[in-house]
């Protein structure tokens, strides 16, 4: 009998930020899925620490612990991330580098997965022998790309552009050279680079972000109808839209049930904001749903603990019996079906879910990627993203408003979700793994 090839991939992702959590492991589980017969699987995810730990065993991979152990709870909280820097301190940085190079001399992987983790991107290019690596990406981030066509509004954190039309914003956007846009900060991550001073870099000059998230492969999770436009490089695939399905056994809780009773007629929200928002956003959010004509309405409204204590939500929203304030896992896909519009940050994970149930979006982005996630959707009439400069009361119940008013926000997110049901974006994700692995290793 044939000796079986081993295979160990080591999957190094901010485990601690939801969206990652949950996309990692079913690009993880797609692989299983598809693994030869010939091939003997092991799979392995790094982890400084993180409540999704449970969620990677329960799906039947390992855990590797490495330095530094972090709180886990959110990964804005763990890396003390700033307005420009996803690491906000040169010092957690080189630490967090080191941990990733000792677990890959120690783990010695054939491959390295890994989703927008610059420290993951650099520490396998900084063994003694470089491990291939794969990318997953909600977009094409890629430089030229970026510099093109990517980005079609100015980000929101150039706060005095946010308040222009949106036709002077996108012309704005066009006119801005090359070179300038190279420099926003967001994208060099002074903290990283200054870390990196601090080890033997022998690899190519790293500049950007671009430059640290370099991969053999990076997959795209998105609809090819968003990217169509954009010139990709051949190492670059678009693979689909890619969230994660309710379970079979998932349950609802009833408290979410009584507030989104079928036989009430009242407009049903549920409001979403993530792992990576900030608190004052949520707490705008709930005033939004539990002041004037919000009062008239019902929500369901997630508090994680790593945006604020669910005491300092439920204070917020005061007396207000027309919302249910939770910071448990909820099953979204069941709980996005149930409501008539979603509050959502833009994350990858939770505009895909909104779609899948053919719920309209209002949202705000905290990051980048948040505020193209939202644009595809809004620029397809099936949404609308609020600048987060705007985020308020006023700005965030007008637009509910309006997707109540305007049926043609529902009908152009069942165009979307048409789409979505159409592709299999875990199965291509595995595909496109499993060929490169097949052909390059």
């Amino acid at each position: 009998m044939e000796m079986k090839k081993s295979l160990k991939i080591v999957f190094s992702v901010i485990l601690s930020d939801a969206g990652e959590a949950t996309r990692s492991i079913e690009i993880a589980d797609g692989i299983r899925s598809l693994c030869p017969e010939d091939y003997e699987l092991d799979v392995i995810f790094l982890s400084t620490g993180s409540t999704f730990e449970e969620k990677v065993i329960s799906n039947g991979f390992k855990i590797h612990k490495c330095s530094p152990s972090l709180p886990g709870v959110g990964f804005r909280e763990d890396f003390k991330t700033t307005e420009t820097n996803i690491i906000g301190d040169v010092q957690l940085a080189a630490e967090l580098l080191k941990g990733e190079i000792d677990a890959f001399e120690e783990l010695k992987p054939h491959i390295v997965i890994h989703g927008f983790n610059p420290i993951a991107g650099l520490a396998r290019r900084m063994v003694e022998k470089p491990i291939p690596g794969i990318c997953y990406m909600p977009t094409p981030f890629q430089k030229d790309v970026y510099l093109t066509t990517l980005m079609k509004d100015v980000p929101d954190n150039i706060k005095f552009l946010t308040y222009l039309p949106l036709c002077f914003r996108k012309a704005i956007m066009k006119s801005i050279p090359k070179s300038l846009k190279l420099r926003v900060p967001a994208f060099v991550q002074s903290n990283i680079i200054e870390a990196l001073k601090e080890f033997k870099w022998e690899g190519e000059p790293v500049k950007t972000l671009f430059d640290m998230l370099k991969a053999d492969l990076t997959i795209i999770n998105d609809f090819e109808e968003f990217n169509k436009d954009h010139k990709l490089p051949q190492n670059f695939k678009v693979v689909g839209p890619l969230y994660a399905p309710a379970a079979n056994d998932a349950q609802v809780d009833e408290n979410i049930l009584k507030i989104f009773n079928h036989e009430n007629k009242r407009l049903k929200i549920f409001c979403t904001l993530g792992s990576s928002g900030d608190k004052e956003y949520l707490f705008e959010a709930i005033k939004a749903l539990t002041q004037g004509i919000g009062k008239e309405w019902r929500a369901v409204i997630l508090a994680p603990p790593s945006v604020c204590p669910i005491n300092e939500a439920k204070e917020c929203a005061g007396d207000s019996s027309n919302v249910y304030i939770t910071d448990k896992f909820v099953p979204a896909p069941l709980v996005n079906g149930l409501g008539d519009v979603v509050i959502s940050h833009g994350g990858q994970g939770t505009v895909q879910t909104a779609i899948a149930s053919c719920t309209p979006i209002v949202g705000f982005a905290m990051q980048p990627e948040q505020q193209i996630n939202l644009d595809n959707v809004a620029m397809r009439g099936a949404g609308i993203r609020i600048p987060k400069h705007r985020w308020n009361v006023d700005n965030i119940q007008s637009a509910v408003k309006t997707i109540i008013k305007e049926p043609s926000y529902k009908e152009n997110m069942k165009v979307l979700e048409k789409a979505l049901q159409s592709t299999d974006g875990k199965k291509n994700s595995a595909q496109a793994i499993w060929k490169y692995i097949l052909d390059e290793l």
